[in-house]
């Protein structure tokens, strides 16, 4: 692949609006959208819907799947010229957790030549975000394990200088999205 690629992944705590600001990003981008919870293997939602948190090795694999199976829904559909989008959600909670998918997009780059650069839009919300999830239907994250993400979750330090913060709390899903799409169209 010659042209250069660029990976949103749309990070942040369950209910804080990541699929919302994902899909919209898409349309707006012309970029094909990965659900990245779609990419964890069945033993993992199995665990998430009995509300077993997932450990680090549990996470391990589906981190290092993100950049790559995001790189190739933009191959398969993307036809325009560089730059190329692909947009990807995933909680991306730890620092460790974005750091493995730097780690995997700097092997595409190093071991397959690929022209990729990954990103970040980290999506805060307070404990609101426990009143969304519980009147969520049909969704395998419940309270208590969105409970347990806000108990690990580490914001993108000022070094990430790959990342964007964006504080949605008490914000419409319209505000989210311009915010969103300037904090995208901001970052180089």
């Amino acid at each position: 692949m010659s042209h250069s690629c660029v990976v949103w992944v749309i990070a942040g705590p369950a209910g804080c609006g990541k699929t919302t600001v994902a899909e919209f990003l898409s349309k707006e981008l012309d970029a094909p959208y990965v659900e990245g919870d779609s990419l964890h293997s069945p033993e993992n939602i199995h665990k998430m819907s009995v509300g077993i948190a997932l450990t680090d090795e549990d996470r391990e694999p589906w981190l290092r799947k993100i950049v790559p199976d995001t790189i190739h829904a933009i191959k398969a559909r993307s036809k325009r010229e560089e730059p190329r989008f692909g947009v990807v959600t995933c909680s991306a909670l730890k620092k460790k957790y974005r750091d493995a998918i730097r780690a995997s997009t700097r092997e595409l780059r190093e071991r397959h030549g690929l022209s990729v650069s990954v990103r970040f839009l980290f999506m805060s919300i307070d404990e609101e975000v426990l009143e969304r999830v519980h009147g969520r239907q049909g969704h395998y994250m419940k309270e208590s394990m969105v409970a347990s993400q806000l108990r690990i979750l580490e914001l993108p330090a000022l070094s990430e200088i790959d990342s964007v913060f964006l504080d949605v709390t008490g914000k419409t899903p319209e505000e989210v999205n311009m915010l969103a799409k300037t904090a995208v169209l901001s970052l180089p």
